[in-house]
């Protein structure tokens, strides 16, 4: 077997890996991904949620995917990654979803990005924490309809907008909410009328609500988005299906998959334990293979025993326990398997697939999880048309382009 990632980098002129395990990107898929969600909610429009690295796919790359396609904004949890759009060149509209702190708010406003205020002390307390001569800051305020983490009561609505509408250094920019089960249609139905309610409350009161967005995913899938500004798309745009509503178009596909290369490769005999504990023993002459990637690169320790590896399409079973930096696969009888053998814990291989909901069941958790914990010692590879177009290296956000036809910009 050849070290096709070898080939790939080399051929695009980029740095080899210094480590031999790594996540793979479609920047091609991302972008497709993001094109049939802007068809699927038009006339509202695309703002993809680049959060948690952008869901394990490299922040900077999700975001010019995303942009590169027509998203009309894009969605952060906090005011560093907001930061790190900016620093990428990204000018257009960012939004926050999750309060910042009294600190940070005037770099938001300088950076002209907007953010969330959830309860009236927050937006009354704007004008102290932004002062006199400041750039004026861009808040939605968030409503809280039924999720109960975060906005003001729906009774309280006017009394914080006002406060917003009143200010001499934020504007209301906006109202939104969550919704917290888009796979249950009455309760959804639920939320989405008392946001309407307050929607008409505001509007009654004189007070313009601006932007308005309540679905994410499952919402997006599960109910009318056309009445409201736009549609926050997280899982959606990465090409995981929510199990809400109706399916993803088909056209919306995974981009990520995880490989790796074996630093070892050992003949133990029937009875030998393998990993911490001992948890599992031979039980015939096998085949050992290490791979060097553990839980603290996000691949959790729930993930053995019960998922595999594809080594050419065939299924190799973890075995042991998962160690910080490294897993172990039981690859007996697997012909041809070597140093240069290339395995795919995550994604296709060779007419076979480990999805992250696959992952997940084993895990016990769900699909969001597989793909946000991955590390960031895991170098992104990032690919289009089969070639490599760029690199992102071991805990670090700086990209290094190797052809700008290929890779993404804004």
């Amino acid at each position: 077997m050849t070290q096709r990632i070898d080939s790939l980098l080399d051929g695009a002129g980029l740095p080899r890996l210094e480590r031999s395990a790594w996540v793979e990107v479609d920047v091609g898929v991302l972008a497709e991904n993001a094109r049939a969600l802007i068809e699927l909610v038009a006339p509202s429009t695309l703002a993809p949620v680049v959060k948690a690295d952008g869901y394990g796919h490299g922040l900077e790359a999700a975001a010019r995917c995303a942009v590169s396609a027509g998203a009309a904004r894009l969605c952060v949890a906090d005011s560093g990654e907001a930061r790190r759009l900016r620093v990428d060149g990204y000018e257009g509209p960012i939004f926050v979803l999750y309060p910042v702190p009294a600190a940070v708010v005037p770099h938001m406003a300088e950076l002209a990005v907007d953010t969330t205020v959830g309860s009236t002390k927050e937006a009354r307390d704007l004008d102290s924490v932004l002062g006199v001569g400041k750039p004026p800051l861009s808040v939605h305020l968030e409503i809280d309809t039924g999720m109960t983490r975060g906005g003001v009561a729906p009774e309280e609505a006017i009394t914080a907008a006002s406060a917003l509408a009143n200010s001499t250094s934020a504007r209301l920019t906006g109202v939104w909410t969550h919704l917290s089960t888009p796979e249950d249609p009455d309760f959804t139905e639920q939320q989405l009328g008392r946001f309407d309610s307050v929607l008409s409350r505001l509007r009654a009161a004189g007070i313009d609500p601006g932007l308005t967005h309540a679905a994410a995913s499952g919402g997006l899938l599960s109910v009318d988005t056309s009445s409201h500004s736009f549609v926050r798309s997280g899982l959606s745009f990465y090409g995981l299906d929510p199990h809400a509503g109706d399916p993803l178009p088909q056209s919306v596909r995974p981009a990520l998959t995880v490989k790796a290369h074996p630093v070892r490769l050992t003949e133990v005999p029937s009875g030998a334990r393998v990993g911490y504990a001992g948890t599992w023993t031979a039980e015939r002459d096998s085949t050992i293979a290490t791979l060097p990637i553990g839980y603290a690169d996000g691949w959790s320790r729930a993930s053995s025993p019960g998922t595999f590896a594809l080594v050419e399409g065939r299924r190799a079973p973890l075995v042991g326990r998962v160690s910080s930096d490294s897993i172990t696969v039981d690859v007996t009888g697997l012909d041809d398997v070597g140093p240069r053998a290339e395995f795919t814990l995550l994604g296709p291989d060779a007419g076979d697939e480990i999805t992250a909901d696959e992952v997940a069941a084993v895990r016990g958790t769900i699909s969001w999880e597989v793909l946000q914990q991955l590390g960031s010692r895991l170098t992104r590879v990032y690919t289009r048309r089969g070639g490599a177009v760029a690199l992102r290296a071991e805990s670090t956000t700086e990209v290094v382009i190797a052809s700008a036809a290929g890779f993404p910009f804004y």
